[in-house]
């Protein structure tokens, strides 16, 4: 993010922690809804639950898992770069806003899975991966860097091409200020959902 005073990686977590608007997650729930028939919809860091809240109303059964309680019911408090398959419900969607910062803990975990300075949606976006796997239907906001700016030969850009992670079907563009406080390029990746159109404009 642009305000390095206030998202200091390693140093400023807290003091960084952002959260989804709920315009953005009516606006995501009526994209990806009709494509879905039911089921659990989970998100692995729920937060105060605004990305299930629209499911929620809706009927689906819903449930989370965060370090922390912010207030969601159906939140189970633990670090989801720990849980295992059965520890979780077996999801219809994974929907997440992952953090683009962490605590001590968390970031020793996420450099076991990725080492050096990890990007911590592709960290949150291996762990489904591993535990659903590749056709599991993945709703992630992510920062540009995740798909762009890459070389031919980087690690991550090998992942997309050689079919390690699944194939994008949608990508949801946001504005930079979308997030209260902060200006970040960022976007969101929508992965093995039919029926969709294959980019949209949020536009609140």
């Amino acid at each position: 993010m642009y305000r390095v005073d206030r998202n200091n990686f390693y140093k400023n977590a807290k003091l960084s922690t952002v959260y989804t608007p709920d315009s953005v997650s009516d606006f995501l729930f009526d994209i990806i809804h009709p494509s879905m028939d039911g089921g659990t919809i989970f998100d692995p860091c729920v937060g105060a639950g605004s990305l299930l809240k629209p499911f929620q109303r809706a009927g689906y059964q819903v449930s989370g898992v965060d370090i922390e309680d912010q207030g969601f019911s159906n939140t189970r408090l633990c670090n989801f770069l720990e849980c295992e398959k059965s520890d979780l419900p077996c999801p219809s969607l994974v929907i997440a806003n992952p953090p683009f910062n962490i605590d001590d803990k968390t970031k020793e975990l996420a450099v076991g899975i990725l080492g050096g300075r990890p990007l911590l949606p592709e960290v949150w976006l291996q762990k489904i991966v591993r535990l659903w796997g590749r056709d599991i239907p993945i709703c992630l906001f992510a920062p540009y860097g995740l798909r762009l700016n890459l070389t031919v030969n980087s690690r991550r850009w090998r992942a997309f091409c050689d079919g390690q992670y699944p194939e994008i079907s949608s990508i949801v563009s946001l504005p930079k200020n979308i997030y209260d406080g902060v200006m970040f390029h960022s976007e969101v990746l929508i992965f093995n959902v039919a029926g969709i159109k294959p980019h949209y404009f949020y536009d609140g």
